[in-house]
């Protein structure tokens, strides 16, 4: 009789060992070597080497044991339901600036959980604060050697980071981070930026601090507090945003930083948030001063990146041969973003709607659900982007009108929202929104784009090119979905 013991498998990846055993979602691996697995660090361990039996217990309830030779690095091909295979750990810190505690009441719950599990730095890259693990459990995180861990430290002094994160544990950092790096893990370091708490003198002596743990040390990026207008409804420190001449010292310490870094390791480490430039009215550097853009997911480089991907993107278009021309697929396309990217949406779709010859606009939205000091995309409701397209298309139009009139011309107005702004592997947006409820209520066909420059070349080419979007199906590594009324 099956029971609900050991590891639920959720999938299995095609040409795996797992493939080649006939395991199947709905079985479960019970122990390794006759002993339950623990999380999937202990997971991860004990399928690294060559020989190993695996217990499972397929979904009828038959155990079956399989004993099995592979190369030390080959993994087993399994994905669990719960990809961390023991209970995540959660946050206990109350830092002042934490995102969450701002959010407003009545929102979906799953929005409002805070996780602080280092298991999730090295799965799911994560930013962890390391308040709540012991020595044991640091020693274990050292002995099983998962590298990189990603670190939220803040500060490193250890008054100035107590009080930011309002936790008695948080003054312990360095010790912990001198252990890891002493290991050789790799450290990626993250600072929110807090006027009045972490910067000036304390930033100074944060950026110190972490050059010591060279050679371990791969990069730190310094991101903005992000403010939303609920703070003072739910009785949260008074805190301000990054000004523009903040900003403007940040960009100069980072450049400062950067050059003794690149005495010291050969990289630059340092990184600010493209914020800081933008709110400063400084320029980007430019793509390569990134290197290899270790910090990316934190907004460090995502402009220098996008220009630099469009340059060459349009260069290549320009190169391709000309087709006849032709009626394009859309008399207008919309490019979806916040107010942080505004500019540079608007500049790449004056430069993509040239070369292509297509009518393309960017729709820049202000944030009017969490306040208009969040400027970046991935934060916008989708009823602050159905404002603004109503807006832009001249009010609300009765939806059978606009059936009306995209049935006549054949050719209506396509709206692009990049996928960063819903909930992952849906078309939910942060308010519960759906791609379809936009479209709808829009009635404009709604598409869902990776931010990237070149996925945006590629959609924009195929609107403009009815032959190569005949069955109106857009390359599916630039388009995920598509929703028309």
């Amino acid at each position: 009789m099956a029971t609900d013991q050991g590891q639920l498998i959720a999938a299995v990846q095609a040409d795996s060992i797992a493939t080649e055993l006939e395991l199947v979602p709905g079985d479960r691996l019970l122990a390794i070597d006759n002993v339950p697995v623990s999380d999937v660090f202990d997971y991860r361990t004990r399928t690294s080497v060559e020989e190993l039996v695996l217990t499972v217990q397929k979904a009828d309830g038959e155990l079956l044991l399989f004993d099995i030779e592979k190369d030390e690095d080959e993994d087993l091909g399994l994905d669990f339901a719960n990809p961390m295979l023991d209970d995540c750990r959660n946050c206990h810190n109350r830092c002042v600036f934490c995102f969450i505690d701002q959010l407003p009441a009545g929102m979906r719950s799953s929005l409002y959980l805070k996780d602080d599990d280092l298991r999730l730095s090295f799965l799911t890259g994560n930013y962890v604060t390391l308040t709540n693990i012991t020595d044991v459990e640091l020693d274990r995180i050292i002995e099983y050697r998962f590298s990189p861990l990603n670190i939220s430290v803040h500060a490193t002094d250890p008054a100035v980071r107590r009080r930011m994160m309002r936790n008695r544990n948080a003054g312990d950092l360095m010790p912990a981070l001198r252990r890891i790096a002493a290991a050789g893990i790799r450290i990626n370091a993250q600072i929110v930026l807090v006027p009045g708490y972490n910067d000036g003198e304390a930033l100074e002596q944060t950026l110190s601090d972490l050059a010591a743990l060279l050679p371990a040390l791969q990069s730190i990026a310094v991101v903005p507090v992000g403010i939303t207008r609920y703070r003072e409804e739910n009785d949260l420190p008074e805190l301000r945003p990054v000004s523009p001449a903040e900003a403007q010292a940040v960009v100069n310490l980072t450049g400062e930083w950067q050059q003794r870094f690149l005495q010291l390791a050969g990289s630059r480490i340092f990184y600010a948030a493209d914020e800081f430039y933008l709110k400063a009215g400084a320029d980007l550097p430019p793509a390569e001063e990134y290197e290899d853009f270790p910090q990316l997911e934190n907004g460090v480089g995502m402009v220098s990146l996008f220009r630099q991907e469009l340059a060459d993107g349009l260069a290549a278009l320009e190169r391709a041969p000309k087709t006849a021309a032709q009626t394009a697929s859309a008399s207008r396309v919309l490019l979806v973003t916040g107010t942080a990217a505004g500019p540079l949406l608007s500049e790449a779709a004056e430069r993509i709607g040239a070369v292509v010859n297509l009518n393309v606009e960017a729709l820049t939205v202000s944030n009017r659900f969490f306040g208009e000091t969040i400027t970046v995309a991935g934060l916008l409701t989708g009823q602050d982007i159905l404002a603004a397209m109503q807006e832009r298309l001249k009010g609300p139009a009765a939806l059978q009108e606009r059936r009306e009139a995209l049935a006549a011309t054949q050719a209506g107005t396509i709206v692009l929202i990049p996928e960063c702004m819903l909930r992952a592997g849906t078309d939910c947006f942060l308010d519960d929104l759906t791609i379809p409820d936009l479209a709808l209520r829009s009635g404009c066909e709604i598409r869902i784009v990776r931010p990237e420059a070149g996925a945006l070349i590629e959609i924009l080419a195929c609107l403009a090119d009815p032959l190569a979007n005949a069955d109106t199906n857009i390359s599916s590594s630039a388009v995920n979905e598509t929703a028309e009324i």
